[in-house]
């Protein structure tokens, strides 16, 4: 799961301890979904380290192609 950090790691000057270094505020960076819950909710300071990252998914676009058919009609007499 992609992630970012919040400014509360320069704040309480915390080392994260899977980076070995304090994350800047905006960092993005992967974790776990058990490591996200740790650092977003259930941790001993109660704070947000950080918060996920929306990914967007592009749609992907088929392209098809086509032939063209010539239509041509008998001129009747």
């Amino acid at each position: 799961m992609l992630v970012e950090a919040t400014n509360k790691y320069e704040e309480l000057k915390l080392k994260d301890k899977e980076l070995n270094r304090i994350p800047k505020a905006g960092e993005k960076f992967e974790v776990t979904e058990e490591r996200f819950e740790v650092l977003s909710k259930s941790n001993k300071y109660n704070t947000a380290f950080v918060k996920k990252v929306e990914e967007i998914e592009t749609a992907k676009k088929e392209i098809k192609a086509e032939t063209a058919v010539k239509k041509t009609k008998k001129k009747s007499k």
